[in-house]
Order: structure tokens, then C-alpha cells, then sequence
């Protein structure tokens, strides 16, 4: 009998002084998602990306609707056109589309590259912030991503927020 409560109370011994010391750590936890929202440097990372693509964007719905209008015009005129004529012009939109198309590509892949290094800064800029935070407040731990559950009590996003400002 005296073999099955010696593991129990060895582990009893071993959790006693963890327990204590747990409770005095401090611990916080940050929302990613509402971080990355509200903070001002992924705001102005937004507006930079805006303000760097709209023109290709603009450019590029432009030529799209001006390749609708071909095409239309080329429905209304086919029946009048012969064979050979028609069959250019069919070539020619077909070019027109897949250009179109490439360009576009390139635009979404263009955005996708300078987004991924807007927000790269952005995170490195937000880590930075949780560590000065962490050392000047003295927690022991912050969670910032990959977390399931947080209570509001060791929620610390607005005060991230607050010193990203």
C-alpha cells in the first residue's frame, strides 16, 4: 500500500512550489486580429498599397471596359464584315483578352509581394511594441498568436494599441 501513495505524494512535493509560483506570474495576451486592425501602422501600410496600385487598378478596368466595348461593337458589326476581316478582329479581341488577363496577374501578384512586406514591417513593429510593453509592466508572458482562449482580464490589446499610437 505504502509502494502507491509514495508517487502520489512525491508529486504532490514536486507541484507545491510550481503552484505558488504560479501565482505570481503576470500574464497578458494580445488579439492579433483586432491589433492588426486598429493599428495606425497597418492603416498607413493600407493606404500606402492603396495609393501605389489604384492607378494600375484604374488603368486596367479602363482597358477592360474598353475591350467590352470592341466586343460589342464587333457583334453589331460582324454580319457586315466579310470572313477575313471578321476573323482579325476575332484574333485581335483574343489578344486583347489574354493581355488583359496577364496584366491583370501581374497587378494581383505585384500586390500580393508588396502587401506581404507592408506587413512584415507591420508585425515586426507590433512585436516590438508587446516586448517594450512586457519589460516595462513586468509580464513574465504575452500571447499573441495562436491562441484559442483569453479572459478580458489579461487582455492587454487596447494597451498595445494605446502605445503603438
Amino acid at each position: 500500500m505504502l509502494h502507491k501513495i509514495l508517487p502520489a505524494l512525491a508529486l504532490a512535493a514536486f507541484m507545491a512550489p510550481q503552484v505558488g509560483m504560479a501565482k505570481d506570474l503576470k500574464i497578458g495576451f494580445v488579439n492579433a486580429a483586432e491589433l492588426i486592425q486598429q493599428s495606425p501602422q497597418a492603416k498607413e501600410a493600407t493606404e500606402r498599397l492603396k495609393k501605389e496600385f489604384e492607378p494600375r487598378q484604374q488603368e486596367l478596368m479602363g482597358k477592360g471596359e474598353q475591350l467590352l466595348a470592341e466586343q460589342e461593337k464587333f457583334q453589331k458589326d460582324a454580319p457586315l464584315m466579310s470572313a477575313e476581316q471578321r476573323q482579325r478582329k476575332e484574333r485581335e479581341l483574343v489578344n486583347l483578352q489574354r493581355e488583359l488577363k496577364l496584366q491583370d496577374t501581374a497587378l494581383k501578384e505585384d500586390f500580393t509581394i508588396r502587401r506581404n512586406e507592408e506587413m512584415a514591417k507591420v508585425q515586426d513593429k507590433l512585436r516590438e511594441t508587446i516586448q517594450t510593453i512586457g519589460k516595462r509592466e513586468g509580464f513574465d508572458l504575452i500571447l499573441y498568436e495562436g491562441v484559442s482562449y483569453a479572459s478580458e482580464r489579461v487582455d492587454i490589446t487596447d494597451l498595445v494599441i494605446k502605445n503603438l499610437k
